[in-house]
């Protein structure tokens, strides 16, 4: 996987697997965004920029938080992918000043911190013209999103602590645990991971049944996260990542929310089947030595059955 140490590139460092399980590093910088910063988000363009990868789901929710938010024309993307060579490149092209000098997501880690040790992840929120990363929290990049957007409400007030609780467990049990499933070296650790992530999937379906989305007829913050992971789930999940009990279309109410979210203006063209595909499959070697991509699932994303309008 390979990381940073002390500022310098190590392909061959990997501290997330741990005698044969896999465990999800934490970040060594501060997440949470200040105050100040905030105000700026809207008044400064061309100042602040989105660094996020197609393939990834915590990349998909902020980059859904900022189209929701139509804050795109204050916040670019500036987009990462393609083989994972020193982890995420940067993609040809993209609104970023100083493109030259950068190649590489970890790059903008140590602009921030020049002795660095830990994973260069996405998403990361940049300012430029500080030259430093202000959060690599998807969490905290989504909810600074909503906190200054003149257009949606993720995180209403008289919801947001229920919204943060089920957030966490829609992580805990499926976001991370379709990850521990699909990373890990030993049977009872897959065995432990599958069981939580169908039964927190059965959870969700439960609660889905009479309601649009996780909290009524509004879109939250719990939402854009459990559809960042569900719109990969039969593409990647049920697939390379051995979740195959059950696919998303043999759930009713989870695949007509999924849809039901697809389908809101905006949405549809942020997902990329082709990246997320070749995110997965090409750069985990371990689990795909010959880097063949498998096929997309034929499923009709387009069907309005069941959707309210």
């Amino acid at each position: 996987m390979g990381m940073l140490i002390d500022g310098k590139w190590d392909d061959h460092a990997d501290r997330s697997m741990v005698s044969g399980t896999y465990r999800r590093e934490q970040s060594a910088l501060p997440t949470s965004i200040q105050p100040e910063v905030l105000r700026h988000l809207l008044e400064e363009r061309g100042r602040f920029f989105l660094i996020a990868s197609a393939s990834c789901p915590w990349s998909h929710g902020a980059v859904i938080a900022l189209v929701l938010s139509k804050m795109t024309d204050a916040v670019q993307i500036q987009w990462a992918g393609g083989p994972r060579r020193e982890g995420y490149g940067l993609l040809p092209g993209g609104p970023l000043p100083d493109r030259a000098q950068f190649t590489h997501v970890h790059q903008f880690y140590t602009s921030t911190v020049s002795d660095y040790t830990g994973r260069s992840t996405v998403p990361i929120l940049w300012d430029a013209k500080q030259r430093k990363i202000l959060s690599n929290s998807s969490s905290d990049i989504m909810r600074a999103f909503d906190a200054v957007s003149p257009s949606i409400a993720l995180r209403p007030e008289e919801f947001g602590d229920e919204i943060d609780v089920l957030t966490q467990h829609i992580f805990d049990g499926l976001s991370n645990a379709v990850y521990r499933a699909g990373k890990s070296q030993r049977q009872g650790d897959y065995d432990a991971a599958v069981d939580l992530v169908f039964h927190t999937l059965d959870e969700l379906e439960t609660r889905l049944d009479g309601r649009t989305f996780l909290f009524g007829n509004n879109l939250t913050l719990a939402d854009v996260r459990l559809f960042a992971t569900l719109v990969r789930f039969d593409t990647v999940y049920a697939t390379h990542f051995r979740c195959t009990r059950r696919r998303l279309v043999d759930y009713p109410h989870l695949w007509r929310f999924t849809r039901q979210v697809v389908q809101l203006p905006g949405i549809r063209e942020t997902v990329d089947f082709e990246e997320i595909r070749f995110g997965y499959y090409v750069n985990d070697g371990t689990h795909n030595p010959c880097g063949i991509i498998a096929q997309q699932p034929d499923i009709d994303w387009e069907s309005r059955e069941g959707i309210s309008e």
